[in-house]
């Protein structure tokens, strides 16, 4: 599978970065809202239903052939409140009364699996070298996005463009092409994990392709969650949820989150279907996706995350949605 390797002072750069995500917290409405991903578009109950005729190779942790799983998907904007904005879209999904010890640490007990997906194949950084750089420099940038416009921050974040234009432009050029889509359905999407995980003995990354017809990019501020609602609002969704399976470690490899590994030869393998039944939005849904905690550490042994991007989200994670509050 081509062996994870962690270099010396990892741990320490991860810290760092942990520390430094916890100021991308902001408040509104007596609410504490996430650094990334705050805008949510809808909280989505469905099926996660894995198809009969897995080989026992694929038939690991919660894809169990014929295995019909209850599931709720929240679909999110990356970075923007605008819908009309280029930005990078969310999916994730977290699959219910899944029974075993999970890797998230002190939430082993929770009957959760969690699957965290964007609209973009790859990631715009190979590993903390790359990112600690860049994130010190963006942090001014998303909190203007965010929190909205003042003369410190739009200074802060002006600066922090003119450091990432000079010393970093390599990755600022791959940041504007990981979130640099504008869309009109989010259902017509195709959703990618960008890191690699476990599947029993194997290595993968995750797709979910959308079933939905596309449509012009969103025309008003919260065009997309109209569409979802008015499409929801008339019939049922449906993804095709699978794996990418490395089958070259070197042209695949584990601890470079940029390479599209497709690109590099492997092959998608369909392993279940997400469907989504018709259904309405609500105050207690928007409540729903606003507490509720996602981390691909939410996960059964199986299905381990790999790789440096993911190292770092399991302290990250677990320490933003601490200072959140209690979880949903």
């Amino acid at each position: 599978m081509g062996p994870e390797r962690i270099p010396n002072g990892e741990a320490a750069q991860i810290l760092r970065l942990t520390r430094a995500n916890l100021q991308t917290l902001w408040r509104r409405d007596g609410v504490v809202k996430r650094g990334q991903h705050a805008k949510h578009h809808g909280l989505l109950h469905g099926r996660f239903r894995v198809r009969t005729d897995l080989p026992s190779s694929l038939a690991q942790g919660v894809f169990q052939p014929g295995a019909d799983h209850p599931c709720l998907v929240r679909l999110s904007n990356g970075g923007q409140q605008d819908d009309r904005a280029r930005d990078v879209r969310g999916m994730a999904i977290k699959l219910l009364d899944i029974p075993g010890m999970k890797l998230q640490p002190g939430q082993g007990h929770v009957r959760e699996q969690d699957f965290v997906l964007v609209d973009h194949p790859v990631y715009f950084c190979k590993d903390m070298q790359d990112y600690m750089p860049f994130n010190r420099h963006f942090l001014p940038v998303q909190a203007l996005r965010s929190k909205g416009a003042s003369p410190l921050r739009l200074l802060r974040a002006v600066r922090g463009l003119v450091m990432l234009g000079l010393f970093q432009r390599r990755i600022l050029r791959a940041a504007r092409g990981f979130a640099g889509r504008r869309a009109g359905s989010l259902l017509a999407l195709t959703y990618h994990s960008t890191t690699p995980y476990r599947l029993g003995e194997l290595v993968v990354k995750y797709k979910a392709v959308g079933q939905g017809a596309s449509a012009e990019p969103a025309q008003t501020p919260d065009g997309l969650g109209t569409r979802l609602w008015q499409a929801m609002g008339e019939g049922e969704a449906r993804f095709t949820f699978g794996v990418v399976v490395q089958d070259d470690p070197a042209r695949q490899p584990v601890e470079d989150a940029r390479v599209d590994w497709e690109a590099a030869g492997a092959d998608f393998v369909p392993l279940a279907e997400i469907v989504l039944p018709r259904q309405e939005n609500s105050a207690d849904r928007n409540a729903g996706a606003e507490a509720m905690r996602f981390s691909p550490w939410m996960s059964l042994p199986a299905h381990r995350p790999l790789g440096a991007i993911n190292r770092a989200r399991r302290e990250v994670y677990r320490v933003m949605a601490e200072a959140r509050g209690p979880r949903a």
